[in-house]
């Protein structure tokens, strides 16, 4: 099984980017920005969050597939879902 290590200063400099544009947000919602100004701040922070989500997330999680029965992340050739315990049809073989 491969280590899955994270890179901790790029999660804490996107973490830190985060808690700033959160901090920028809330200050425009407590003096009553305008719309099209808070619209704006939010795309930013949810930018921010999926900057955070890319650098803790993990590479082998975009190969594995739903199981059909709990929707469970599974990998591709697995033959039991370890969240159900149900049977998973084994691959075709070519």
């Amino acid at each position: 099984m491969e280590s899955n290590t994270l890179d901790r200063p790029t999660i804490e400099r996107h973490l830190t980017a985060l808690r700033a544009r959160l901090g920028a947000l809330g200050a425009l919602l407590d003096a009553g920005g305008e719309a099209g100004v808070i619209r704006t701040a939010m795309g930013a922070t949810i930018a921010a969050f999926d900057d955070v989500q890319s650098a803790v997330a993990d590479p082998r999680e975009a190969t594995r597939v739903a199981c059909p029965f709990c929707e469970a992340r599974v990998m591709p050739g697995a033959t039991l879902c370890f969240s159900c315990w149900r049977s998973l049809a084994a691959p075709a073989r070519s």
